[in-house]
């Protein structure tokens, strides 16, 4: 059986948590990037930057590992987010002229 590893990312604005999430990872996930990965992807070398970028692309941008770069070749069920970040920002736009 595979390891799987917890990681809480916080959500911050203006230097306060306002939200977190918790993701799930094989440890697999973890240990595809490597120094040949970084070459080709990003630039990111701790378990927490690896689990801060994915959770990012898959509550963000609301991607499946499977979509993310560097991860194309791994089943999706490899990560997860356990637990959703709650919060409801307003976004309002405006023309400048």
């Amino acid at each position: 059986m595979k390891k799987k590893r917890k990681f809480m990312v916080d959500y911050s604005a203006y230097g306060d948590v306002v939200a977190y999430a918790i993701i799930e990872l094989d440890q697999s996930v973890i240990d595809a990037v490597d120094d040949s990965w970084r070459e080709s992807f990003y630039n990111i070398h701790t378990p927490e930057q690896i689990a801060e970028h994915i959770c990012h692309n898959m509550v963000d941008n609301h991607l499946r590992l499977s979509q993310m770069d560097g991860w194309a070749d791994m089943d999706d069920s490899m990560a997860r987010v356990v637990d959703w970040p709650e919060f409801d920002f307003e976004m309002y736009a405006r023309e400048l002229k």
